[in-house]
């Protein structure tokens, strides 16, 4: 996916209401989720009001994994699986705590694992 979120998608983006700090963001999230290991898949479009939305998926599986939007100057992502979405203000702080919920029960899970039999 990290070819998915290229310049070329980036204009794209552009060119659907995501400004270029937007942007930032969203290809930062990307990679975050990419060196974790998922292979990922964006879309981008426009309500029909006008207003910017990025969708995320599992390439593997095509589950969604988080949709971004910008409704009436406010940020929203959705999670499937998650009590209600996250909103905010700020773009970044919004970004920010879904990849929070997203990288911190992966880690508990994986430390809660036991340790392999010697």
């Amino acid at each position: 996916m990290t070819e998915g979120i290229t310049s070329s998608a980036g204009v794209y983006a552009r060119q659907h209401g995501w400004s270029d700090n937007e942007l930032t963001h969203i290809h930062r999230a990307a990679k975050i989720l990419w060196d974790g290991g998922l292979s990922l898949e964006a879309d981008y479009g426009l309500t029909d009001e006008g207003e910017p939305w990025c969708v995320f998926c599992d390439a593997d599986s095509d589950d969604v994994l988080v949709h971004f939007a910008r409704i009436g100057g406010e940020y929203i992502a959705c999670t499937p699986f998650q009590n209600g979405a996250l909103t905010g203000g700020v773009f970044r702080d919004v970004v920010d705590q879904f990849l929070q919920r997203r990288i911190r029960p992966r880690r508990v899970a994986i430390a809660l694992r036991p340790p392999p039999a010697a």
